[in-house]
């Protein structure tokens, strides 16, 4: 056999081999991660096979391979729905309504990084809130001094966001002088709020009943397990992309089965108790938004989502990387709601000043 067919028959092998993945990962998130982690690893991939099967598409339509040309379209067709929920283009923008919307902003504020708010200097996470004019602020590893000498206490806070006269917050976990938690800031009324429980040392999620003009909208505010990656642990994951052999490889594999896997099957019982939750909620509106540390094709997303719509998927545009370091370049902030509303111009806004990327959309309320 001459080597040019070798190497056809090679590349036949793994294209079959990457058709073959490219569905699993696409489908994974209907798997639980107690029953099978693999399946997570596959969903988290999803983007990476995505990418070799439109490759592979191109090269056999320049090549004029028909039958692996018709197995890459089949694949494409059958994957339709969650490739076009992981990269949603709609390139024709509807105007927002006039009547009966809130905006709404999810935002991992990584504790206001650590920045003081003067009026000489103002803290810019707190600027960019102001500047937002959102109705409804939703905020995960938000930060309170249990000082009153301490850079930001929740009173410092509150005056910077007047424009909120209702909030509400969770500490999550108490440091001697700070707390890091969740919180709620609404122009409208938080009638009452409650945390949902479950078993975590440094997550959590909240529900608050708002009044909206007499309407009863129920907001879900979470910040699930992530990962807990070191520095060294992400240099590692970087300097694998980057050079992608088997020595950086060898380095990032034993992190991603200890780290990884304990994650996944944690944001999974939190999702299930979270799902259940939502359930339950006697509303006119649900709303349920924040850091959920895990991508659109992923158990925890499809759990929590359930009958409502991701507002992303509904309107929004490309990848909408939400996480901005250490290439780790995934949508793992989201907002959902019932379907009784409908989202427009949802927007992952990059401003680099958190390692996340604050996601807003407006919701009109019919």
């Amino acid at each position: 056999m001459k080597s040019s067919g070798l190497i056809h028959l090679l590349l036949s092998a793994i294209h079959v081999i990457v058709l073959f993945l490219f569905i699993m990962a696409a489908f994974s998130d209907a798997v639980s991660p107690d029953k099978w982690v693999l399946f997570s690893y596959l969903g988290l991939l999803f983007p990476f096979f995505l990418a070799l099967n439109f490759f592979f598409l191109i090269y056999r339509m320049l090549m004029r391979k028909w039958t692996f040309l018709f197995l890459a379209v089949c694949s494409f067709l059958i994957c339709w729905k969650p490739v076009s929920g992981y990269i949603p283009l709609h390139l024709c923008r509807e105007d927002v309504p006039q009547k009966n919307v809130l905006k709404i902003l999810t935002y991992n504020v990584m504790a206001f990084g650590y920045q003081p708010h003067v009026k000489k200097k103002p803290n810019p996470i707190l600027r960019y809130i102001v500047d937002s004019k959102a109705d409804i602020v939703c905020m995960q590893e938000y930060i309170a001094g249990t000082s009153p000498t301490h850079l930001l206490t929740e009173g410092k806070i509150a005056k910077a966001l007047s424009m909120y006269p209702y909030h509400y917050s969770v500490p999550l976990v108490k440091y001697q002088t700070y707390s890091i938690g969740l919180a709620v800031y609404s122009k409208y009324p938080i009638v009452k709020s409650w945390k949902i429980r479950y078993d975590s040392s440094f997550n959590g999620s909240t529900v608050h009943e708002i009044d909206v003009n007499g309407k009863k909208v129920m907001v879900v505010n979470n910040h699930l397990e992530s990962f807990k990656l070191t520095m060294e642990d992400r240099s590692k994951y970087a300097e694998f992309i980057r050079n992608l052999n088997s020595d950086t490889f060898d380095g990032l594999r034993e992190t991603v089965q200890r780290k990884l896997g304990s994650a996944y099957l944690i944001r999974a019982e939190q999702a299930d108790i979270i799902a259940d939750e939502i359930r339950k909620l006697q509303g006119d509106y649900v709303i349920v938004c924040g850091d959920f540390n895990d991508t659109p094709i992923s158990y925890a997303h499809r759990t929590i989502q359930g009958t409502l719509t991701d507002a992303f998927v509904e309107s929004g545009n490309g990848l909408g990387i939400t996480y901005n370091q250490n290439l780790f370049w995934f949508r793992i902030d989201h907002i959902l709601h019932s379907d009784n509303m409908k989202s427009y111009r949802t927007t992952v806004d990059k401003v680099a000043l958190s390692d996340h990327y604050p996601v807003w959309c407006y919701l009109e309320m019919n």
